[in-house]
């Protein structure tokens, strides 16, 4: 078996100083420190463009440094993505492009020549049709799926000795990331290697491995797993390469027609074609509020690009296209009023910037901001979040017991 370790670090736009440089000393540098001492670790890498900035400019630069070196050095594989952490397949086709284009722009002015990604990170392991068709039309090789997009499945038995065509779009290739390992590598539950090892029994030993977890997973989520980390590169009982490797290795001769989902689907809300629940769930009154203002900026903004403070007003909204304050909206499990109402404000404020709108447009972008934020510090005063929050962990837990270690 190949082990191929990708990991996706980003920080919402604007991100608190005190937070990110906590977030750089106790997880970034330590991953970086332990690819260094291990000359034969690999990891295939997506840094969102947002989190490039922040650290160029925020006194962090030598994250970006490092990362270069270790680029050059064949142990980081750059893939591409969208700037702001966008969730892809419910935003119109120009702001996928535009998101995908400045996440491009950006890393390749501040990583140079090695930034040369083949590779592309889906937002949240967000897969459509719609945003795979134009991933394959800039010219982007392959992407990596959840296991749920293969029938809908949790457990399922992949063969993972071959790489497979996506059905429709071609020549785009596509991984699977085997949801068992990275669920318990992302929610803290491996404490030694042995639990890692422990979590491949039933997988299929002639192929490849593919786990898809944050970086900051190890060392800031949760401290002492980046040393489980660095024993697993020590040992050296599991093969490493990046994904663009394995195409050395395995034959590309799958075929696979694949659904919608994301890191986090499960198979209950597969059935009922409720793929992105985290994200827009059905019938949500602060999901549905949030999406009816991100429509209606995304349509407004672009409709004045005339006006004098359109550059202004574009920026924000490309920040408030960060796909948290929809995760943290829902409690289904997430919750977290603070972010809601920064992404509400900032979709309100890419319209309010504009010179030229007439007042009732602005006026109506200012109360949908009202509505969702008096909505999410209703449910948080009155506990319906909590009691929500809990409900769909119990669900989780249930869904899940299917991919233990057992």
């Amino acid at each position: 078996m190949i082990w191929a370790n990708f990991l996706h670090i980003y920080q919402p736009p604007n991100q608190w100083q005190e937070i990110l440089d906590n977030v750089v000393k106790t997880s970034y540098i330590k991953i970086i420190e332990i690819l260094k001492k291990y000359p034969w670790a690999k990891v295939t890498l997506n840094i969102t463009a947002c989190l490039t900035e922040q650290l160029a400019k925020r006194g962090c630069s030598r994250v970006i440094e490092d990362l270069k070196k270790l680029a050059e050095r064949g142990q980081i594989e750059f893939v591409g993505s969208s700037k702001y952490h966008a969730f892809l397949p419910l935003l119109p086709k120009n702001e996928i492009e535009r998101q995908i284009k400045l996440n491009y722009r950006i890393n390749k002015f501040y990583f140079g020549k090695v930034y040369q990604p083949k590779g592309f990170h889906l937002p949240e392991l967000a897969y459509s049709k719609k945003v795979a068709k134009i991933i394959n039309k800039l010219g982007y090789s392959w992407i990596v799926v959840d296991e749920i997009c293969f029938k809908g499945k949790l457990g399922q038995k992949i063969d993972t000795s071959k790489i497979y065509n996506l059905e429709n779009c071609h020549p785009l290739k596509v991984f699977v990331r085997i949801r068992r390992p990275s669920y318990f590598f992302q929610n803290g539950l491996i404490k030694s290697p042995e639990d890692f090892y422990s979590c491949l029994k039933k997988i299929n030993k002639n192929g490849y491995l593919i786990t898809v977890v944050d970086g900051e997973v190890f060392g800031h989520h949760f401290p002492g797993m980046e040393e489980v980390l660095e024993k697993i590169y020590s040992e050296r009982k599991i093969e490493t390469k990046n994904v663009s490797e394995l195409f050395k290795i395995y034959p590309q001769n799958g075929k696979i027609k694949l659904f919608p989902g994301t890191w986090g689907t499960l198979e209950s809300e597969f059935k009922k074609k409720i793929y992105y629940a985290q994200w827009n769930y059905p019938n949500h009154p602060i999901h549905k509020k949030q999406w009816a203002l991100t429509y209606f900026a995304t349509e407004t903004v672009e409709k004045y690009k005339s006006d004098a403070n359109y550059k202004k007003a574009r920026k924000i909204l490309d920040m408030a296209l960060f796909s948290c304050h929809y995760w943290a909206g829902g409690a289904v499990p997430w919750w977290d009023p603070r972010l809601i109402e920064k992404g509400a404000r900032y979709l309100s404020q890419s319209i309010s910037l504009l010179k030229k709108i007439p007042k009732k447009i602005k006026e109506r972008a200012k109360e949908f901001y009202y509505q969702i934020v008096r909505k999410a510090f209703k449910w948080e005063e009155f506990g319906w979040a909590r009691k929500k929050s809990i409900n769909y962990t119990k669900k989780i837990v249930k869904e899940l017991k299917k991919i233990s270690f057992s």
